[in-house]
């Protein structure tokens, strides 16, 4: 009888949460909304930017809350030995609703079958299902677990709940397109989510008067045709000397009229040129609003043209701080040449070099292009060998920012925990101060917690990676997670093993839940 009893007691405030969900499909400021305003913005309607307004921030401990997370006495003592063995620790500000969703949610991702199919999926539930049912059901579980919200109050929400925790948010916008997504390409689509990119980079702003350096997360592809970047890496890869960083920073501005790449037809042109605006702009945007931006890896077959852009964008906006950000995936074999070459070329051109560096998220869909169109796997033959790799390029990196002080930048994203605790243990061996600025840590929003949780009560700066934007376009985003979830098998099963450890926990102590 206890135990049903107690059973009851994490029953029923979860019913309850999902029941509260329902009324927040009604929020204003949905993406239709948005996407009309700017398209209205775009012609010379509407308003420019989400109304202003005043954002109360908690006080206390959080008053003093900046980049190197200078936080209370009470976990000054978490410093001297970091574990990631502690759940009840790590889950001490997670709601009774948020573990159980979240034992759902990673028990999906362990069947294949749900796993392999979940984009048509969801796909097919959406059209069964209709709009509001099929949102209740996504916000309940996958959406609620990995998006961060597609309003300003819920992304508000999203931004203080992490604060609470010593976690700041990486806001991230889920529209990308791959090669063959798009036949024609829609200049209007791309001006609107590069709108959409300026509005929600001055919310992030209005959000965040209370940290030193507020981060930004964004995709190329939400501004040209997949296509394109192809045909710029072929060139590339011919050593086009018109692709080269200085030239293509040269159609960086708002008048790039001008600008011509003589082995790109007209129409490619056009569609650069009006690249090369939109990025400008979401740079500019950043810069006048001290916020940095870390830009995406993506597939390979588009990474050369991707990292000429973001070196462009660095030679124009990092003179002086590593504003822009590249980010490198270690499952690469050739990611450690990628790396020194940049570095060399960043030192030579005098520009700051901040990079984000990751394990990679599209291993099952380059091995299988590779194997179909008859190259090398560009990807690492094991596990082993990418955890290698991702060392080898955060001893570079590191090695870099001990020497070159604040014109280098780095964020550990990262999931593995022998990688963080060697990060920790390198930074303490070169001298680089955990709340220097110079080196942070992310991990995605909704995966991870018992190390991000840790690592920021223990005085780290500490990110999450969070999606925002509405329920179409994070689709593809949520099936990368799910797949993400399944290939990264031990680290999930441990996450899975502390989140059932606090929830019996819990239905044992009811009385000790902070949060329900």
């Amino acid at each position: 009888m206890q135990v049903a009893q107690r059973g009851l007691q994490v029953l029923v405030p979860a019913a309850q949460h999902i029941s509260r969900s329902l009324p927040a499909l009604t929020v204003t400021y949905r993406w239709d909304t948005i996407q009309q305003r700017l398209l209205q913005t775009a012609s010379g309607k509407g308003d420019n930017a989400f109304p202003a307004r005043t954002t109360q921030i908690r006080q206390g401990a959080l008053q003093a809350h900046q980049l190197g997370l200078d936080l209370s006495e009470e976990t000054a003592a978490a410093t001297a030995e970091l574990s990631f063995d502690d759940p009840t620790q790590a889950f001490k500000t997670k709601s009774t609703w948020e573990i159980a969703r979240a034992l759902l949610v990673l028990r999906l991702c362990s069947f294949d079958v749900l796993v392999d199919n979940s984009l048509k999926l969801m796909k097919v539930g959406q059209r069964f299902l209709g709009r509001r049912l099929f949102e209740a059901v996504m916000r309940a579980t996958f959406y609620g677990q990995f998006i961060g919200g597609d309003s300003e109050k819920e992304i508000e929400a999203t931004v203080r709940r992490l604060l609470h925790s010593g976690i700041q948010t990486l806001p991230a916008i889920t529209i990308e397109e791959d090669i063959g997504d798009e036949i024609v390409i829609r200049e209007e689509f791309y001006d609107s989510a590069t709108q959409f990119y300026l509005d929600s980079i001055r919310l992030l702003a209005r959000l965040s008067d209370y940290v030193e350096v507020p981060l930004f997360q964004l995709r190329v592809t939400s501004f040209l045709h997949a296509n394109l970047l192809v045909i710029m890496s072929k060139h590339l890869d011919s050593g086009c000397p018109e692709l080269s960083v200085e030239n293509l920073a040269s159609g960086l501005a708002e008048d790039n009229q001008n600008f011509h790449v003589s082995v790109l037809t007209d129409q490619e042109n056009d569609h650069l040129r009006n690249t090369l605006r939109r990025i400008h702009a979401v740079c500019r945007e950043c810069a006048e609003r001290r916020i940095w931006l870390t830009a995406d890896a993506e597939y390979t077959y588009m990474r050369p043209a991707m990292t000429q852009l973001m070196l462009a964008a660095m030679f124009k906006f990092n003179r002086d701080q590593p504003l822009i950000w590249n980010t490198y995936q270690c499952y690469l074999k050739g990611a450690h040449d990628y790396i020194t070459r940049d570095i060399q070329l960043a030192k030579d051109l005098g520009m700051c070099f901040g990079v984000k560096l990751v394990r990679g998220a599209y291993m099952d869909k380059e091995r299988a292009l590779a194997k179909k169109k008859g190259y090398e796997d560009p990807i690492n033959p094991t596990y082993e060998a990418t955890g290698e790799m991702y060392h080898r390029l955060l001893d570079t990196m590191l090695g870099e920012i001990s020497t070159q002080g604040q014109r280098c930048r780095l964020i550990v994203a990262s999931h593995n925990e022998q990688s963080i605790k060697y990060a920790v243990a390198r930074m303490r061996d070169l001298g680089i101060e955990k709340n220097d600025g110079r080196v942070c840590f992310g991990q995605l929003y909704g995966m991870c917690d018992q190390v991000s949780y840790p690592l920021g009560q223990a005085g780290y700066a500490v990110y999450k990676s969070t999606p925002i934007g509405p329920m179409e376009t994070t689709l593809a985003y949520l099936q990368r997670r799910a797949l993400e979830n399944r290939s990264v098998l031990s680290g999930i099963r441990k996450e899975r093993d502390q989140l059932w450890s606090e929830m019996k926990r819990r239905m044992v102590h009811p009385r000790s839940w902070k949060n329900v």
